[in-house]
């Protein structure tokens, strides 16, 4: 007896070697001014498990995971990553990581730059009592522009900025009649020979065309006017009382709002291409402030008395809306469209004072206390902000205030009563 064996075979060991793990840097994207998405594939864990993964980033070279990071997960396979608190206009490098037993393995160096934050001009116009008369005022970004004005009673009702020319369209009194103007770059036009009583409150640039609206007396009523390139055209025949305060071009189209007496009463009116559409009954007064074009859809803004009070309405394709019940006076006065979003801006009076208000939806929100006088005239929305701009008492003073998402500052001191009736964001 004894021990048998049987045939000889031969294996090898696996090593015991441990390697860091691989990693890969997906491609950024998602970029904004503070946030970034991005990610890493792990792709082997070196034989042991990979116990963090993720990326990081710096604004220098090949970062570590010791320093900003953001940490998804474990063990192998894709993984996303959102980068965030950085800082706009910044080139930073990212680099996906992963973690195991024997240390950090990294990704390629990937380079992206953050989108930068664009500070936009904001151009306000309005007027400015000196002591003696009213002035028109140009304000950019809160300091006042010259104007190319005489020493009487002139006033700025509208601003339109077209890419580097400022359009300003107001009036100005010589004598005892007031002249329609056009400021372009501070520099005037009369709009008329100044023949009689007239005043142009609402400036529009379409392409190479400039077009303004406003009115002028003919001895026996107010003619709505517009003006295109200088050219007038009589939007009514002079039998009643008309004018006209806004006008939106859209395409080869042109919008004018305002009213039209129909010899007892005020009609709000929206006139397209010289053909007007009464947007009231003309049963009681009203009137038709703003016209704005979004889409196929026509945007008025104004306001109709119920027998008491004004009542704010906005009309879409001529169908009224009511921002305010009609218990207290109100009036909507501008207003502007950012895709779904209608925001028009007025004022309410609540018993003692008007409050300025800026209407989003429909829903209300209060930009003065309401222990003062307060009134929203114009708005204007630049990416997210909203921009308002009106007047509020403080003190014995009426100062131009500009609201920006409800925020308020001043234009001036006090020390002289002003007022901003219009504001365009660039």
């Amino acid at each position: 007896t004894g021990t048998a064996y049987g045939a000889d075979s031969v294996f090898i060991t696996t090593s015991s070697t441990i390697a860091l793990p691989t990693v890969t840097t997906s491609s950024l994207n998602a970029i904004t001014a503070t946030a970034a998405a991005g990610g890493g594939n792990v792709t082997a864990d070196g034989g042991a498990t990979v116990t963090a993964r993720g990326v990081c980033w710096s604004t220098t070279a090949n970062p570590v995971a010791t320093g900003n990071r953001t940490t998804n997960g474990t063990g192998i396979g894709v993984f996303t990553s959102a980068i965030t608190g950085l800082t706009a206009g910044t080139t930073y490098h990212v680099r996906a990581y992963a973690t195991n037993s024997v240390g950090t393995a990294y990704g390629g160096d990937s380079v992206f730059t953050t989108t930068a934050i664009t500070v936009p001009n904001v151009y306000a116009v309005g007027n400015t009592y000196d002591g003696t008369v009213h002035l028109a005022t140009f304000w950019k970004n809160g300091v006042v522009i010259p104007l190319a004005i005489g020493p009487d009673l002139s006033y700025a009702n509208s601003v339109y900025v077209s890419g580097s020319d400022v359009y300003i369209a107001g009036h100005e009194r010589t004598g005892a009649i007031w002249i329609p103007k056009l400021w372009k770059n501070g520099v005037v036009t009369n709009l008329s020979a100044g023949n009689n009583y007239s005043e142009a409150t609402s400036v529009f640039v379409s392409g190479t065309d400039v077009y303004v609206v406003g009115y002028e007396a003919n001895g026996v009523s107010s003619v709505a006017k517009l003006w295109k390139n200088g050219i007038v055209t009589n939007l009514t025949n002079g039998v009643f009382n008309a004018r006209v305060y806004s006008v939106y071009v859209s395409g080869p189209d042109v919008y004018v709002s305002g009213i039209e007496d129909n010899g007892t009463f005020n009609v709000a009116k929206v006139w397209k291409n010289g053909i007007a559409t009464a947007l009231t009954s003309g049963t009681t007064d009203a009137s038709a402030n703003a016209v704005y074009v979004s889409g196929a859809d026509v945007y008025v803004a104004g306001n109709e008395f119920n027998g008491t009070e004004n009542v704010a309405k906005i009309w879409k394709n001529g169908i009224a809306t009511s921002l305010t019940n009609g218990t207290k006076d109100a009036y909507a006065n501008n207003l502007f469209v950012s895709g779904t979003d209608v925001y028009v801006v007025g004022a309410e009076s609540n018993g003692t004072f008007y409050v300025a208000k800026i209407w989003k939806n429909g829903v209300a929100t209060s930009l003065t206390n309401g222990t003062n006088y307060g009134e929203a005239w114009s708005v204007f929305v630049f990416g997210t902000d909203v921009y308002v701009a009106g007047v509020e008492t403080i003190g014995i003073s009426n100062v131009a205030r500009v609201w920006k998402n409800g925020v308020a500052s001043s234009l001036t001191n006090g020390t002289n009563t002003t007022e901003a009736n219009s504001i365009f964001v660039k």
